[in-house]
């Protein structure tokens, strides 16, 4: 899976669960219930597996910053 080039630089993954499938489409409207929060070294290994993962569509990193 092809990742973000800062990716190395990610220090949290906060992975939520969309409540609302019919939102907008901008993350100021987006509800939801966290699911999961990584940080640092868990931050790592989740990348390091998706990096692994063979590409596919409408799989991704939408929000991630470093």
């Amino acid at each position: 899976m092809l990742l973000p080039l800062a990716h190395t630089q990610t220090e949290l993954i906060e992975v939520v669960r969309i409540t609302d499938p019919m939102r907008h489409l901008s993350s100021e409207d987006l509800a939801g219930d966290d699911v999961a929060i990584w940080e640092a070294t868990e931050a790592d290994e989740v990348l390091a597996l998706m990096k692994d993962l063979p590409g596919s569509e409408g799989c991704g990193l939408p929000g991630v910053t470093s």
